[in-house]
């Protein structure tokens, strides 16, 4: 039995794949047009994540639509969605310009003492930041924009942004804002799962109906990170490929009952 699920997780593992190609791409500087090492890449709709190498380079699986998001400190975050055309090319380019901030004129007077300056930095109130999709006007494609703590705390984050990282640190209501933050992600995730999973769909599939198809259902014990992260085509040879196993199991256990 492991034999045959092994055999069939690979076989789904093969699907997915299939159904993606890889794109390369280089990523660049805006301004100066020189090659940017450790650029983020994440493929959204693949739930795929790499960066650029040492030449700016980097490859990914990809399909027709799927929406890639490219990220580095300093530079502005923007996404773009693969068309047809990345796929006959041997590199696509992509430019990231620099994330300029304009500060308000300050005059420099007397430093305030420990207290007030920690006030002050609790108080302050950094803007959000959304980022640009080619083709998609006005969209903002990240769900949950507040600041997670290995982000804020980054030594380059520090480096660039020493105020908003004080912020996020020390501030009560930053702290309240991640616990809702994971609240709201959590019932996003929880929604998105049993959207995919649901009684008719699987019925649908299966044939199965009443008890039979609730034991089924628990039999194949899929995660909710799963559901949600996993495409239909995906859920599907998964669920089928267990299928025969529980009908086996499931005709054994009412023999028994029956005996």
């Amino acid at each position: 039995m492991k034999t045959v699920l092994t055999i069939s997780f690979l076989f789904i593992l093969c699907a997915a794949n299939a159904q993606r190609n890889y794109i390369y791409g280089v990523v660049r500087d805006s301004l100066s047009g020189d090659e940017m090492i450790g650029v983020h890449v994440r493929n959204i709709d693949a739930g795929q994540l790499t960066s650029t190498n040492e030449e700016g380079k980097f490859k990914m699986p990809a399909q027709v639509g799927d929406t890639l998001v490219f990220s580095s400190v300093g530079h502005k975050t923007l996404a773009w969605i693969a068309d047809f055309t990345w796929f006959n090319r041997e590199e696509i380019e992509f430019l990231l310009p620099v994330n300029t901030i304009y500060l308000d004129e300050v005059v420099v007077g007397e430093f305030p003492e420990y207290e007030r300056f920690k006030e002050m930095i609790i108080q302050e109130q950094p803007k959000d930041t959304t980022f640009k999709i080619f083709g998609v006007p006005e969209v903002v494609m990240d769900p949950y924009p507040q600041l997670e703590k290995n982000e804020y705390l980054n030594p380059a984050f520090v480096f660039f942004h020493p105020v908003s990282a004080l912020h996020h640190s020390f501030s009560k209501k930053e702290k309240e804002k991640r616990k809702m933050q994971q609240i709201r992600k959590r019932q996003h995730i929880t929604s998105k799962a049993y959207q995919k999973f649901t009684r008719e769909w699987v019925a649908e599939n299966t044939k199965l109906q009443g008890d039979k198809l609730t034991s089924f259902m628990d039999y194949c014990d899929f995660s909710v990170d799963y559901l949600a992260s996993a495409t239909l085509f995906d859920i599907h040879q998964r669920m089928m490929a267990l299928l025969p196993d529980f009908l086996e199991e499931y005709e054994e256990v009412e023999k028994y009952k029956e005996g």
